[in-house]
């Protein structure tokens, strides 16, 4: 544990897991202790279990602090699909349990009126966009508000609560036209646009491009405050209600050059535009704008970065502060000296599923004199204070926690957090920010989990090939015994840039629980070790981080209770091109499972749902370059592959089309090397982390299963190739 942390992580500590403040000074500690007050009856982790869990999505805190409204996102197993629904507690911890506010299956969303009279809330249904109701405090039935055909969702409050700001993608002069004849069959796309799909949603349709409307919360007909065919998105009223903030990309050819969000304001009476003109552009940067939020004087702070040249693989995102006379803010870097991410997590497969909620927080406290937000930071997100004219960063929760969602109330003080560990998937906290002191309220797990044992979860930073600190954790299984030799599984996570840490991997538990030591490492190229450490791999990916992974490997070899002849890999996404990459490499693993990765660079060049058109990845394209392109490419080292293979993709995934596993699948299958193909319909990039659940606890098994045959020896058959079986063409 970090020593400017230990204080307040031994306080935090106490709340999540009752009695382990003294123990939490040592990272495993946490799940030995609730390993200790579990009954006999308890058991390991196991693939179904994924059916148990439940999470906490998008928390929302009223604005006087004394409720707090959240997602509630369970698993409907007759339906193998996910169920929403909106819960209430209150945000002083003075109920043990919520209670139910909506019976929908598919509500998300919430979002309190000024007053904290009312509820705004978004409800879809099977096969219809979602619309947005109106659900009164005081008891009732929820109102539905609009009735759009493209559907409405990101609501937000008019600062008098008189109207409704939100986002559709409803075309008028298409989807009001009844009469108009439907063809039976769908017509062929033209398409023009080097991005024309996009992972997990499909096709992008131009005609319906997402703008902003109003509604007036007594009712009556939406009003639609933008055109043309650029989207926006995230609409927020200024404080004095004269006009809608909102982000977008208004280039004609964005592929062509590095992401660039502006900020904009819209009138929202067109009839009587603010200052004699309906629409504003705000904040003008090279570069993005993501969250974003302005304080009572008109200061506008954001998270985002400005663009360098030549790009870079890596940006990392900083505060920027916009001050000025209206409208065109000129913005500053607040964050430069804090080499970290600003609105940073990490990643976990036990994010919800659903229900939203997962971006960064960001609120001005009730002075102006500070921001609150989200920051990342070695492998934790943690909620932290900024000050406004220095840039001090003030951490409000500890470095041995995930802070996977937050909301706080409309002056900073008081927060709804959702909070994780290596040993509890997310769980509903209270803080206050000015004595950061954290009051646990529910969760929604702690029954199953009271008769599951966990493995124990440690951390530990070993130094690479260059004297570069590394930092990873070892799950043991439970019932650790140091004198045993155990199996191990490297873990490897994708982005490449994002960051495994302290939050909660159930694949992690379910390996550990069937008897593998699992290691998970952040190398160079992962988040939240500052700018230099993350764009260090660009041009050179696969790379040097493979030496990281491999010098973790020998590191935990090195303990003395891991059998070196049984050792497994396996990664997705970037995980799953390091995966191919590394067996190509090295004999040293028994066996690897590469889950939606990339085996061909130039194939995923011309094939991905985005572009490599920018010199990010690459310094030029394929046709310019081939070499590059094959050199990092895992298919071409196949012939030196003598390790196990299982694949594993979804056949709807965009982001690295199936075809790179088909690649590595018939290049070894020609050798007649093992290998085998998992292929999940209409599943995309997320299969792992929001798939349907059954496919989810089948690709869990099929992992184990492989690692099983191959490091432990278990008579697995399902994976033989058939003998006497004659599909190919006839001869």
């Amino acid at each position: 544990m970090r020593a400017d942390h230990a204080v307040a992580a031994l306080a935090l500590a106490a709340l999540l897991i009752p009695g382990a403040a003294a123990a939490a000074a040592k990272p495993a500690a946490p799940a030995a202790k609730a390993a200790a007050g579990r009954t006999a009856a308890s058991r390991p982790m196991r693939e179904d279990d994924l059916l148990r869990l439940e999470w906490i999505a998008d928390p929302r805190i009223s604005p006087d602090g004394t409720r707090i409204v959240f997602t509630r996102v369970t698993v409907d197993t007759a339906a193998d699909n996910y169920r929403t629904s909106l819960w209430i507690i209150a945000g002083d911890g003075s109920t043990a349990a919520p209670r139910s506010l909506t019976g929908g299956a598919h509500d998300s969303q919430p979002r309190w009126s000024p007053d904290g009279r009312t509820l705004a809330f978004v409800r879809g249904s099977e096969g219809k966009p979602g619309q947005i109701y109106l659900l009164s405090m005081e008891g009732g039935e929820a109102f539905q508000l609009t009735r759009l055909a493209g559907g409405a969702g990101s609501p937000t409050w008019s600062p008098d609560g008189k109207t409704i700001a939100f986002t559709s993608g409803t075309n008028p002069a298409l989807d009001s036209d009844s009469t108009r004849a439907k063809p039976k069959h769908d017509p062929g796309r033209v398409v023009t646009r080097p991005v024309f799909r996009l992972n997990g949603q499909g096709f992008i349709d131009p005609d319906h491009p997402d703008h902003l409307w109003t509604i007036a919360v007594a009712g009556g007909t939406p009003r639609q405050l933008t055109t043309g065919r650029f989207d926006e998105g995230e609409p927020r009223w200024s404080h004095d209600g004269r006009w809608i903030y909102f982000v977008s990309d208004r280039r004609d050819e964005p592929w062509f050059s590095p992401d660039d969000q502006n900020l904009y304001a819209v009138a929202p009476d067109l009839a009587k535009p603010a200052d004699g003109a309906a629409m504003k552009t705000v904040i003008d940067i090279d570069g993005p704008i993501g969250q974003y939020t302005e304080a009572a004087d008109g200061r506008i702070a954001a998270i985002g970065w400005f663009a360098t040249s030549p790009p870079r693989s890596y940006d990392q995102d900083d505060l920027l502060l916009a001050e000025g006379p209206w409208p065109r803010r000129k913005p500053r870097n607040l964050t430069a000296e804090y080499d970290f991410d600003i609105g940073g997590g990490i990643i976990s497969d036990q994010h919800p599923p659903r229900g939203g909620g997962g971006g960064a927080p960001l609120a001005w406290t009730d002075d102006g004199r500070a921001i609150v937000t989200r920051v990342g930071r070695h492998g934790a997100s943690m909620l932290a204070r900024i000050d406004a004219a220095s840039g001090e960063v003030t951490e409000l929760t500890d470095g041995q926690h995930e802070v996977v969602s937050a909301n706080g109330t409309p002056d900073a003080r008081r927060w709804a957090l959702v909070m994780g560990d290596p040993t509890h998937p997310g769980v509903l906290c209270a803080l206050d920010a000015e004595t950061r002191t954290v009051t646990r309220l529910w969760d929604p797990n702690q029954t199953f989990m009271a008769g599951i044992t966990l493995g124990g979860v440690e951390e530990f930073w070993y130094t690479s090939f260059d004297g570069t600190r590394i930092e990873a954790w070892i799950v043991k299984p439970p019932g650790f015994d140091a004198r045993k030799k155990y199996p191990a599984i490297l873990e490897i996570h994708g982005g490449p840039h994002t960051a495994y840490g302290t939050g909660f991997f159930h694949e992690f538990q379910q390996l550990a629980g069937a008897g593998y030591v699992v290691l998970y490492t952040n190398p160079r190229g992962s988040t939240t070790y500052g700018q230099a450490f993350g764009n260090i791999i660009q041009y050179r990916y696969p790379g040097d981080d493979v030496r990281d992974l491999m010098i973790g490997v020998d590191s935990l070899i090195a303990r003395g209770y891991v059998d070196p002849k049984r050792l497994g890999v396996t990664g997705g996404s970037g995980g799953g091109l390091l995966t191919n990459w590394i067996i190509g490499h090295t004999d040293r693993f028994a066996a690897a499972v590469s889950e939606r990765p990339v085996a061909d660079w130039a194939s995923f060049y011309y094939s991905a749902d985005f572009t490599l058109f920018t010199p990010t990845w690459f310094r030029k394209p394929p046709y310019e370059d081939p070499n590059e392109y094959r050199e990092r490419s895992p298919v071409t080292y196949a012939a030196s592959i003598h390790t196990p293979l299982m694949l594993v993709d979804g056949e709807e995934d965009w982001r690295t089309p199936f075809g790179q596993s088909e690649a590595m699948f018939r290049t070894l299958a020609q050798q007649r090397k093992p290998v085998v193909m998992i292929r999940f319909p209409n599943e995309s990039h997320e299969l792992t982390r929001s798939g349907l659940p059954s496919h989810r606890v089948q690709n869990q098994h099929h992992l184990k299963a492989w690692f099983d045959k191959y490091l432990l020896g278990k008579p697995v058959t399902e994976y033989d190739l058939p003998r006497g079986n004659a599909h190919g063409p006839a001869h």
